[in-house]
């Protein structure tokens, strides 16, 4: 199974989630699927790469080597892996476009009557401090930063069902954008 690729901002470079040598990995390749190798090899799946777009030296994924999903962070050449979140569940990481932040969604409190639902974040990279910009209202997730770094675009259950949100880069100013059945995976075009 191939799934989750990530284009590099400058096009030439591909990162995916493959399990061609069992778990899910981290893979990178050129442009064309050449040269096609292996960053991690992990016992647990490494899913959903992004690229930091300002870079292009450092890719943030999902991974489930401590049984429940965290986002993890290493060099586009798989050193310096380092885990970006203190426990609980944390999925869809989204670079912003200047590649200071990481927003993404986050349980804090994951398990059998804990407090709190999936709320999105946003991580400073520098100083590895987050800022959490929704609060128990539903499950937010799937954040997705405007390509001018002002907004964040997220998917949110707030209303009763999934629905398309947007919001100003700090949390503040929420503002439903889909109304009609279930919508999922916000994203911006450039």
């Amino acid at each position: 199974t191939t799934l989750s690729p990530a284009w590099s901002s400058d096009g030439t470079k591909l990162a995916f989630s493959s399990s061609r040598t069992g778990d899910p990995d981290i893979w990178i390749s050129d442009a064309s699927g050449a040269g096609a190798h292996r960053l991690t090899a992990f016992r647990g799946p490494d899913v959903s790469p992004v690229w930091n777009p300002k870079t292009n030296s450092q890719i943030a994924w999902v991974t489930g080597r401590t049984h429940l999903p965290q986002i993890y962070m290493m060099d586009s050449d798989g050193a310096n892996v380092m885990r970006m979140n203190d426990g609980g569940y944390a999925t869809s990481p989204s670079w912003s476009p200047n590649g200071q932040f990481l927003a993404f969604a986050w349980n804090r409190n994951y398990g059998p009557g804990a407090p709190g639902g999936e709320d999105i974040y946003v991580m400073d990279i520098a100083s590895k401090r987050w800022t959490q910009l929704t609060h128990d209202a539903g499950r937010n997730e799937h954040p997705s930063w405007s390509p001018d770094g002002r907004h964040i675009v997220f998917e949110s259950t707030r209303t009763g069902s999934s629905q398309i949100w947007t919001m100003f880069a700090d949390g503040s100013n929420p503002h439903q954008l889909t109304t009609k059945g279930k919508n999922w995976n916000g994203n911006w075009s450039n």
